[in-house]
């Protein structure tokens, strides 16, 4: 089923700087800071952007926690394997065994290993299969500003400085930059959980880059475009559920959840086989009855924290 193309929202945002922003180059530079930003060549012209990866890893992180605090225990820990048991601590109990689902996600088939995975890797992967989620990078449609901050080492056991450990960083200030972000495939508690995101991050919540505990990395952002497309025309919202067989639906145990009053779409526009639904100017309005279907999902996925089977079996010898 996965293979198959059926349905897609497709996003376009601008972000903009609240604060300055450091994502770090990862290798050696001619600029003279110790940090500086990482940059690319477009169009002949070096150009500072913020690398799709990065955007990623933040908002993989944020949904990450907005599902722990709805339902604890309920998301896997992605780094956390079982191999390395015991020597990455896990503080929070009901985590104890929430090895990631990379590592311990069982099955042969795909279906089985997106069955068997928690609500964070169904949509944005794991090691055992790729996620519905993709972004891009994003470059800049107005250009920000290079500026230099100086820092000094701190001690971790005094609070004080450490004496002679100072260095120097390069943030960016301002600006606009633009990203798509691309949802295939999309069950409708995953539609929500892309809309809670974008919804913090119009309200400046989720930060991204370094130095974020001081004052850095938080960004807004604006949805100049929302588009879901499908291959065979609809009128009303559906999702994976309505769209494949029933064999599908119990194989990748799929979520049957709907809203009480079905939600209209717009007329569409087709494109070759494709039909095209622009919600771009009341998105958020209209999808906001989604947002139940996100913790209806984690309250009755079938994913719980668990020993991969090797380590259940020992232990059960033991």
């Amino acid at each position: 089923m996965l293979r198959k193309w059926l349905c897609q929202a497709d996003v376009k945002i601008t972000l903009e700087p609240v604060d300055p922003v450091l994502i770090k180059s990862g290798y050696a530079t001619i600029d003279g800071a110790d940090m500086v930003p990482v940059s690319t060549f477009k169009d002949g012209k070096r150009v500072y952007y913020f690398p799709g990866s990065s955007l990623k890893g933040a908002l993989r992180g944020h949904l990450e926690r907005i599902a722990r605090t709805l339902h604890p225990g309920r998301v896997c820990v992605p780094y956390y394997d079982d191999k390395k048991r015991g020597s990455i601590p896990i503080p929070v109990p009901s985590e104890e065994h929430s090895y990631g689902c990379g590592y311990v996600a069982s099955g042969n088939t795909t279906s089985s290993l997106y069955a068997n995975s928690c609500a964070v890797c169904r949509m944005f992967g794991s090691l055992k299969f790729g996620g519905r989620f993709s972004i891009g990078d994003a470059y800049p449609s107005e250009n920000p500003t290079l500026e230099s901050r100086d820092g000094v080492g701190i001690n971790r056991f005094t609070g004080g400085t450490v004496p002679g450990v100072l260095f120097d960083l390069q943030v960016l200030v301002g600006g606009k930059f633009e990203a798509e972000l691309r949802l295939t495939n999309f069950e409708l508690w995953q539609l929500a959980a892309l809309n809670l995101l974008l919804m913090d991050m119009e309200d400046a919540i989720i930060t991204i880059g370094s130095g974020r505990s001081r004052g850095l990395g938080r960004v807004r952002i604006t949805v100049p475009s929302y588009m879901l497309t499908y291959v065979r025309a609809v009128h009303q919202l559906e999702g994976l559920h309505q769209l494949v067989t029933p064999e599908e639906q119990s194989a990748y145990q799929l979520h049957d959840w709907s809203p009480k009053n079905p939600i209209n779409l717009p007329k569409p526009q087709g494109r070759g086989l494709r039909q095209q639904y622009d919600l771009s100017d009341d998105w958020s309005n209209q999808l906001q009855v989604l947002i139940p279907a996100f913790e209806n999902f984690l309250a009755c996925s079938n994913y719980a924290p668990r020993l991969p089977e090797n380590l259940a079996e020992q232990e059960g010898a033991s």
